[in-house]
């Protein structure tokens, strides 16, 4: 089997009748790099297979006409299980059907229902599995001739050292000619400090049944060479000796440890670096009664510059700020004390968008301020990438010894931590630390842990609020939110919860219950009975990007049975500048499947409807902070009034969300926005209230009512 190329993704051949299974598993398989094509009978697979070999194939056992057994019974007899690997997609409990599966010459199967999250891991694992197969082959086929190439002498010793036998290696000498040691002991023929080390290790060998590895030094004619001996036990009272030169090796580890202090990207000394000269520089300070100032540096925005721009350009901008801390910052009179030199100011990269400096023989904290504003001084200034000027801020944690920490560990945790609360502030901004930001931070983990065993305990709620037509009062959607019913503390607002979902990365798990809760209340309103407008899931960018959020969304579709055209999902804003083709195709087929997409707050963010056109948005949601101003504002009022004749021009819905007051109303409908969500017309209700309303279809608005 050809390896998939490392610039390609591997290719899997998808083989099934039902299309809705076809489209579910090129999304889980797409979401793990293959490039799957299809084929719903197995006439059509066989046809597709007289052209390239695709890496993988993925057969359903019950196909019309030509079924999967048959499909891989003939694959067999033009590809090995190593050149073309097979799974097939078989029942749950049907024995007979994997018996067959694996009697064609299948190399896995998989059960119905599917597993969809680890649909990607099984097929790689199978693609692995095969390659490896086709590789330990071909290395069968080449054993002899690496052993004919290795560069290692092979010596054959019985236990008291004597010298059996000898194979030399390629490009490598002993330490004396083969007649004059074969037939000798060690002890006669090497350094006593090399023989008696050898010795040992063969008696080891030989008592533990194990093999040992001895390193010992040897004077040669162009010098002192080092070698590394394995022992291993041969037979009743014999050794092998493998023994490679490894003087090269002893070179290069040498560079090693003096490269492995400095970090290879920007020339700063490195983690460990950083931490041994912060230990020096604590102990020193403590005999002197003097501080030490951390401070801890993190780009903001890096990870959007890697996102747009390539990781090529991250580098380079790495590399920039690298260059101009070192460069710039001890220039200049912006401290008092002029001692900050190589000696008194220490930087490194931790890693990623990670720096820090270490200020050391402080007596007071004026310094470390004014090296904080000094700092970002120096990053406000733009750097140039390219034919581009990127500008970059940075959050910084200060972080003070003895008062803050007495151990580098300690200071580095509570200077990441004044770091985290400079972010909190609002970014481009310095942070002392306090203990306080400890007690907060705790707060925010403990609130993390309840989220998760809320998840499991089922705290979690879902309440409605309608959207109304602002002509009539007409009930046309439907919005759901969350809740989250604390055992101790009641019903904590999604305010406090879903920030620390969003960084923590429970979003992910939380949105997926939301919009499984949704679609199953929706379908037992279908089965009621109650006519269920669309309803609006919020869908965050985190969560939209999890590789299989697509093909879940899909799935969860599948699973309740709704109609498709019935759920709208909320986008955030931030997604308009999502550069990911992938992802905007994604959510093309899912609007070719039926459902709608909208977004969310819009006009708080990028606000370019330029963007919205690459993406299937069919509306968007004014935020409530423009509608709060309403009519009174003239601001908000002429953002507002822009954004929807702007979105209409593009053939877009407009709802405005936040509508409290009749006079917020009627200036919508003079503004010609069609639809409104807010207090005015329903506070978020539970199931069974927002039901009531759902079947009298209206809600009464002033100054017209239903029916009028």
């Amino acid at each position: 089997m050809p390896s998939p190329d490392a610039s390609r993704w591997p290719t899997v051949l998808v083989v099934d009748d039902d299309q809705v299974m076809r489209l579910l598993e090129r999304e889980a398989l797409s979401g793990f790099e293959f490039e799957v094509n299809e084929a719903a009978t197995g006439e059509e697979a066989l046809e597709v297979l007289t052209g390239a070999t695709p890496d993988l194939a993925l057969l359903d056992v019950d196909l019309p006409g030509v079924d999967g057994f048959e499909v891989c019974r003939r694959i067999r007899q033009r590809w090995d299980m190593s050149e073309l690997p097979v799974i097939m997609v078989t029942g749950m409990d049907d024995l007979e059907s994997i018996n067959r599966a694996y009697e064609s010459g299948a190399n896995d199967f998989i059960a119905k229902p599917i597993n969809w999250p680890i649909l990607g891991h099984r097929a790689r694992y199978v693609l692995r599995s095969a390659q490896a197969a086709r590789r330990l082959l071909e290395l069968e086929e080449k054993h002899a001739a690496i052993v004919q190439a290795i560069p290692d002498m092979i010596f054959l010793m019985d236990r008291e050292g004597t010298y059996l036998d000898f194979k030399g290696g390629y490009g490598t000498a002993p330490y004396l000619a083969p007649d004059e040691f074969l037939g000798r002991k060690a002890a006669a023929v090497l350094p006593a400090d090399v023989a008696e080390l050898l010795l040992g290790g063969i008696e080891r060998a030989l008592a533990h049944a194990e093999l040992q590895s001895i390193v010992y030094e040897l004077p040669m004619a162009d010098g002192i060479h080092h070698y590394e001996a394995r022992i291993a036990p041969s037979g009743a009272g014999k050794i092998v000796s493998v023994v490679r030169d490894i003087t090269l090796q002893k070179i290069n580890e040498e560079k090693i440890r003096r490269l492995a202090y400095f970090d290879t990207l920007t020339g700063m000394p490195n983690r460990e670096n950083f931490l041994e000269k912060l230990d020096h520089e604590l102990r020193r300070a403590g005999r002197t009664n003097r501080q030490v100032a951390l401070l801890f540096l993190d780009l903001d925005g890096f990870k959007r510059v890697n996102d747009t721009l390539g990781h090529g350009a991250g580098d380079y901008l790495l590399q920039a700020v690298a260059a101009r801390l070192k460069e710039k910052l001890r220039t200049g009179d912006f401290v008092a004390r002029p001692a900050l030199d190589e000696t008194g100011m220490h930087f490194a990269r931790l890693g990623g968008d990670e720096f820090t400096v270490v200020l050391a023989d402080l007596e007071d904290t004026q310094t470390v301020q004014a090296v904080a504003r000094r700092l970002q001084t120096l990053l406000g200034h733009p750097f140039r990438i390219g034919d581009q000027e990127i500008n970059v801020t940075a959050s910084i944690g200060i972080a003070i010894f003895p008062n803050d920490g007495e151990d580098a560990a300690a200071l580095l945790k509570h200077a990441d931590t004044a770091m985290y609360h400079a972010k909190e502030q609002g970014r481009n901004n310095w942070q002392l630390y306090d203990k306080t930001q400890t007690t907060e931070t705790m707060a925010r983990m403990a609130l993390e842990n309840d989220m998760r065993k809320g998840l499991e305990r089922d705290e979690f709620y879902l309440l409605y609020q309608p959207q109304v037509l602002t002509e009539d009062g007409t009930i046309v959607g439907i919005e759901a939110l969350i809740r989250w019913r604390h055992p101790d503390h009641g019903v904590v607002s999604p305010a406090q919860f879903i920030p620390v979902a969003e960084d923590s990365g429970l979003i992910v798990a939380i949105g997926d219950w939301v919009l499984r809760s949704a679609c199953q209340q929706l379908r037992r309103w279908q089965a009621n009975g109650v006519h269920a407008p669309r309803v609006a899931v919020n869908v965050s960018a985190r969560q939209l990007r999890a590789h299989d959020f697509l093909g879940s969304v899909a799935a969860i579709i599948a699973e309740t049975g709704i109609d498709a055209g019935r759920l709208e999902l909320e986008l955030t804003e931030s997604i308009l500048m999502e550069p990911d083709t992938r992802l905007i195709d994604g959510l093309h087929r899912l609007r070719a499947m039926g459902v709608h997409f909208s977004i969310d707050d819009f006009g708080t963010g990028y606000s370019s409807l330029s963007y919205v056109k690459r993406f299937p948005i069919g509306m968007l949601k004014i935020d409530q902070s423009f509608v709060r101003g309403l009519p009174d504002s003239a601001d908000d009022a002429g953002i507002t009034t822009a954004i929807i004749a702007m979105a209409h021009s593009l053939g877009l819905d407009v709802i405005a969300e936040g509508v409290e007051r009749r006079e917020q109303l009627e200036f919508l409908r003079q503004a010609n926005c069609h639809k409104a969500q807010g207090y005015l017309f329903g506070r978020p209700l539970p199931p069974d209230q927002i039901e009531s309303l759902l079947r009298r279809g209206c809600i009464v608005l002033p100054p017209t009512s239903c029916g009028e």
